[in-house]
């Protein structure tokens, strides 16, 4: 919809002709910083993916199919507030993306799991056994390459659990995280999107026990798959926290920071997320997720022998000022990461229909911190060296906003985004980033 004048014929056209219609599109460059994905952009994302790799043993995506505000942007473009309407072009979309990939990836299992703006009620309003999860079921079971007992868990919780295709003896369970979001509230369509009553939250941690539980008692192995991860936005939390000390130049009360700090998930399901990482430590490898268009990493009970860890990767929008990239991740017979390597567009602001998009590779994990393979120990590693070298933590930082000079930075960035490393919960968050009341502050100086 970055050309409003083709919503109407797209509309009116089957998912297959789509391509035809966008190609002839008037606005003609990339999406620029601060904008969601265009055609043009995704074209080119997924062309060079499969240029990168041609036959990769499966492919995640982490969430947010739809654009942000796409319920607005529609009736802007249509002046339709038809629901069902908004709801059959929804259907459509998800229908041409997956189209898309299956023009470059034919037979490569593809997952793909539910982000916040992925709903017909809009932002973070995902309803169990809703519209959105009926309507888009079958096409993200046959992207699978899943049989027909994904429906059930698809349409109940927007979540799975299946063999890993390339991996005998692993599994892939998918997560709809917006559930434990701090700030979801379920919508359900056919009350005309009011605000609905919903156990989603704790139904969706009861079903991951019960699929962790069984997969030891079969002797696998399992990664988990999700779009928003546990732990505090920092980006939010320093934006806040920078408002709240505007003319208060002298101030650093940790108070006044500890208020600022907004958790991704509710701080009761990330405990229950944590514990039951714990509990099953001998069955979860790996956890991936997206969201916050960051290339980042969480890292879950740092001080255990073998950390568990969650790899976050960025974005194809550039919505955030970051770079457009994707990321390829290697894997031994077992299931453990060997290492991962980035690609992202290098010419986000002249790329266009006629200008080609130039991706290149960003950096490899192991090269670039010379660490022996991808795991938690060496994340909580990495971390440490972040948070004591200079040097270490602003090349961090660097790759963390995928080499992008397009972002604006607020005052102690780098600390505040390496806190949300492994500060899961406020309280962690806080002892990490926020200053000492100015009182203590003083009486420890006068010591």
């Amino acid at each position: 919809m970055a050309e409003a004048g083709l919503v109407p014929k797209l509309v009116a056209s089957d998912p297959a002709q789509w391509e035809a219609i966008l190609g002839h599109s008037k606005q003609t460059a990339f999406s620029q910083y601060g904008e969601d994905t265009n055609w043009w952009l995704l074209q080119s994302s997924l062309d060079a993916m499969a240029a990168t790799i041609p036959h990769p043993a499966f492919i995640m995506t982490n969430g947010d199919m739809l654009a942000h505000h796409f319920p607005q942007t529609f009736i802007n473009a249509t002046h339709d507030e038809d629901r069902e309407d908004y709801r059959a072009f929804v259907r459509k979309t998800i229908q041409f993306l997956a189209l898309e990939f299956r023009k470059r990836y034919p037979d490569t299992a593809i997952f793909v799991t539910p982000g916040n703006n992925d709903d017909e009620c809009g932002n973070y309003s995902i309803y169990p056994t809703g519209a959105f999860l009926h309507d888009t079921a079958e096409v993200a079971r046959k992207l699978a390459h899943a049989d027909n007992s994904f429906i059930g868990s698809w349409e109940a919780l927007g979540s799975y659990d299946v063999p890993n295709p390339a991996i005998h003896g692993l599994r892939i369970i998918s997560l709809n995280t917006v559930f434990l979001s701090a700030i979801y509230k379920a919508a359900d369509f056919r009350e005309g999107c009011a605000t609905a009553p919903s156990t989603a939250p704790s139904d969706l941690l009861t079903w991951l026990e019960s699929r962790l539980l069984s997969a030891r008692q079969a002797h696998e192995k399992v990664w988990l798959m999700f779009h928003i991860p546990p732990g505090i936005d920092s980006y939010t939390t320093m934006h806040k926290y920078q408002a709240l000390l505007k003319g208060k130049p002298n101030t650093s009360d940790e108070r006044l920071c500890t208020s600022a700090i907004v958790p991704m998930w509710v701080p009761k399901w990330t405990a229950e997320f944590d514990g039951l990482l714990e509990k099953y430590q001998d069955v979860v490898v790996a956890s991936f997720a997206g969201h916050t268009h960051s290339d980042e990493f969480r890292v879950i009970n740092p001080l255990a022998k073998e950390p568990q860890f969650v790899l976050v990767s960025a974005a194809i929008s550039p919505v955030y000022n970051q770079n457009p990239s994707f990321r390829l991740v290697t894997f031994a017979k077992d299931g453990s990461l060997v290492d991962s390597t980035v690609y992202y567009l290098t010419n986000l602001l002249f790329a266009s229909s006629t200008t080609p998009g130039e991706w290149r590779r960003e950096y490899t994990f192991s090269e670039q911190w010379k660490l022996p393979k991808l795991d938690g120990a060496s994340l909580a590693a990495l971390y440490n060296r972040i948070q004591t070298q200079q040097s270490t933590g602003d090349e961090w930082l660097r790759l963390y906003n995928v080499s992008s000079s397009a972002i604006y930075l607020p005052a102690n960035a780098r600390l505040g985004f390496a806190c949300a490393i492994e500060g899961l919960d406020p309280e962690a968050y806080s002892e990490c980033y926020c200053p000492p009341p100015a009182n203590h502050a003083a009486s420890a100086g006068a010591h």
